[in-house]
């Protein structure tokens, strides 16, 4: 049984910011995860950054969903961007990414949000699975790019 809080406060802020951190090692992107705790927290402050974080029935934490707000300007309506996705190992296969996802699509079913958007990483097979199980579709119309500032 796990308990979903939304990242309302400084020490879930925190919190946030390390699993973001533990995120990054296991995806071996720690050595470009720049981002300090304060670095996050001021995303959660400035209310750009919203997060649900997921803890076991021993109030440790086990995942971590964080998400923001885009616009779909042909729709005229908000769109959630899923940033980051993430379960700890011990407690990957008890469907908490699927409670963490069901909690998602319940938020942009309230906030009146026209899609749900994310990323996943080409080598993550296990996640591929995952989100196609869940009903997400890749985009096969358009390319990401980025500039890097």
């Amino acid at each position: 049984m796990y308990t979903i809080k939304k990242a309302n406060n400084e020490q879930l802020w925190g919190i946030a910011a390390a699993l973001i951190r533990e995120l990054a090692v296991y995806e071996s992107l720690g050595n470009i995860c720049t981002a300090k705790p304060e670095d996050i927290k001021k995303l959660f402050k400035e209310n750009i950054l919203q997060a649900l974080i997921a803890f076991d029935e021993t109030g440790e934490p086990a995942g971590l969903l964080t998400y923001f707000y885009m616009v779909s300007t042909f729709k005229g309506k908000k769109v959630i961007y899923m940033d980051d996705l993430f379960i700890r190992e011990k407690q990957r296969g008890h469907k908490l990414g699927k409670t963490l996802m069901n909690e998602l699509t319940s938020i942009a079913n309230n906030t009146d949000c026209c899609k749900i958007e994310w990323k996943c990483l080409v080598w993550n097979d296990p996640a591929q699975q995952f989100y196609e199980k869940f009903g997400g579709k890749k985009d096969e119309e358009n390319f990401t790019y980025y500039k890097i500032l």
